[in-house]
């Protein structure tokens, strides 16, 4: 009865109208936009803390950026205005720009991707403004760090998905969300503009000099991380599960991630409102440094945890499919599989594989922190990142599916499983085991293969009968148990590393690896966390490689990054 009690209690439309109203604001770390979307949704949930955190600040190695309030601003090109007002369209510029010292006129200079060298070749950068339309870290790096550049006009469209329409040419009018790395400090302002807007100011190099004219507001805000907890429900003789969602990025910023923050507040109204005999901890971040900021001052005493972002997708509009996170190898773990189970359906598209990271769960799940955490995460999206994700970009079929699955996960971890539930998540436990155990032909991985479903077996059997699941292990049991690992605190700090170690040699070189093995990007916290456990190098470095599918190639690369973790005193 309580589980009817709680999925007629939701109301997925509640959760629509929520992002509609976050949505509206510009939720920059710091800004005042995001201090008005915590009161949002604090007016949703009731009874809970704003926790603030100076920005600016290591936490636990984590160097965060300084706040960053955008007030308004413009730019014109050649006297055409590009962007009239950023207190309308606040996407348009980069995130932790400088401000500019009132109106600015500077030259532009074309220097294609700006992301070689070689761009650059036969141009004075210096104190003057760049078009580029490379990745905009390796162009802050080379523009302004390198060559003095005092601006960047840049079209940057990350992860491009031809199939679903993702790429600039299809998407002329959209501008995409980027962001100075955390270290800019306000050294460069800069502009995005929509593809359409980045051919017609290339076109004009055609015809003599280009000059921008330009503005840009902004301070430090607040210089706050604010994270909104909310505790409830009731103590038992299980840890608290812990649930989570960044609040924080551009207006309008609908499915990313307006549409986790709404849905977690309608989840947590329905659970205070109809009672849960568990302690739950709800959290709104700032995305990543938020959450080490947390978990510096608090203690990661929970059992297990769920990650919204990017939820409410109308997939026939964005071409999203819904990921399933799998817990990474080095901290295996049901959740997946449970939550995987209560999602399945015909109506959406949906999957789960191996780990991949770029959510909040991504730190629960560090081996120094060990809180196995899935994350519900619909990409691709043709829309992420730019200003065409609003919030009719999103559905309330998708609320309710998503939303009812995660009630009917947290009615599971808390009472009694259903038949079903049980029966989906050994079969998913099952089917993966069989899939990566036939896939490696590694005596090591195998063995770790099979201690990975064991454990996932024990501690689903704390909640329901595994017998069938536990008879097909049966010969790999005591292989399984002779992989039992305990953290070896390799790291100085808790959490994953940041990149913030890299000086600019080591910049170009993780952004020349990662152009040719995408998967390192992962791969580099697996290989930590397996460290982390007590593996070898050569052991961590296999069993990362096996879980990620990547190439024995970057051995080498995977030996200079320890090496460098090493000579910077971080492990």
């Amino acid at each position: 009865m309580l589980r009817k009690n709680w999925i007629d209690e939701f109301s997925p439309q509640n959760a629509l109208e929520i992002e509609r109203n976050i949505s509206q604001y510009h939720r920059a770390k710091g800004s005042e936009g995001y201090s008005k979307a915590v009161e949002a949704i604090r007016k949703v949930i009731g009874d809970s803390k704003v926790l603030k955190y100076p920005a600016g600040k290591d936490y636990e190695g984590w160097k965060t950026p300084v706040g960053w309030n955008l007030k308004g601003g413009f730019l014109k090109v050649n006297g055409k205005y590009i962007v009239a007002d950023l207190s309308l369209s606040p996407i348009s510029a980069i995130f932790m720009s400088g401000a500019t010292n009132g109106i600015e006129k500077l030259p532009l200079v074309d220097v294609g991707t700006g992301e070689n060298v070689e761009d650059y070749e036969g141009k004075e950068v210096s104190g003057k403004a760049v078009l580029a339309s490379g990745d905009i870290s390796r162009v802050y790096d080379l523009a302004v760090e390198k060559f003095g550049a005092k601006c960047v006009l840049s079209s940057f469209m990350r992860f491009h998905v031809e199939s679903i329409g993702r790429i600039p040419e299809l998407l002329p009018n959209s501008v995409n969300y980027t962001s100075f790395p955390a270290y800019a400090n306000g050294k460069a302002f800069g502009f995005a503009l929509n593809y359409g807007q980045y051919k017609w100011i290339k076109s004009l190099f055609k015809n003599g000099k280009v000059e921008i004219e330009a503005s840009i507001d902004a301070d430090r805000g607040n210089d706050m991380l604010e994270v909104i907890e909310a505790c409830f429900g009731k103590s038992s003789s299980k840890k608290p599960l812990v649930m989570m969602a960044h609040l924080c990025h551009p207006r309008p910023g609908a499915n990313d991630n307006a549409s986790g923050s709404a849905l977690l507040a309608e989840l947590v109204r329905v659970l205070k409102k109809v009672g849960i005999d568990r302690e739950v901890v709800a959290l709104w971040i700032p995305e990543m440094y938020g959450t080490m900021a947390y978990l510096e001052d608090h203690k990661a005493d929970f059992e297990l945890g769920i990650n919204l972002d990017m939820v409410g997708e109308d997939q026939t509009k964005t071409g999203s499919i819904l990921q399933v996170s799998s817990s990474p190898w080095s901290l295996p773990s049901f959740i997946n599989d449970v939550v995987y189970a209560n999602l399945q359906t015909h109506e959406f598209r949906m999957m789960t594989g191996k780990y991949s990271g770029g959510s909040d769960h991504f730190i629960f799940t560090d081996a120094t922190i060990g809180v196995p955490t899935t994350s519900l995460t619909q990409f691709p999206d043709r829309f992420y990142h730019t200003s065409e994700d609003t919030p009719d970009k999103s559905s309330v079929k998708s609320f309710e599916w998503i939303g009812k699955g995660v009630l009917n996960s947290l009615f599971d971890l808390t009472y009694d499983f259903s038949k079903s539930t049980a029966v989906k998540a050994q079969a998913n436990i099952a089917k993966e085991f069989v899939e990566n155990y036939t896939n490696n032909e590694d005596s090591l991985t195998k063995k770790w293969i099979a201690y990975m479903a064991y454990k996932k077996m024990e501690d689903l059997s704390e909640y329901t009968n595994v017998e069938e699941l536990k008879k097909m292990l049966e010969p790999f049991i005591e292989d399984a148990k002779s992989m039992e690992k305990f953290p070896q605190h390799l790291r100085k700090i808790k959490g994953p590393v940041q990149d913030v170690w890299m000086n600019a040699e080591d910049r170009e070189w993780f952004f020349k690896l990662t152009r040719r093995a995408p998967g390192f990007r992962d791969f580099r916290y697996e290989l930590l966390n397996f460290m982390e456990l007590g593996f070898s190098f050569d052991e961590a470095f296999e069993l990362s490689k096996n879980e990620f599918e990547i190439s024995q190639e970057i051995f080498e690369d995977a030996k200079y990054y320890v090496k460098r973790l090493s000579e910077e005193k971080i492990i």
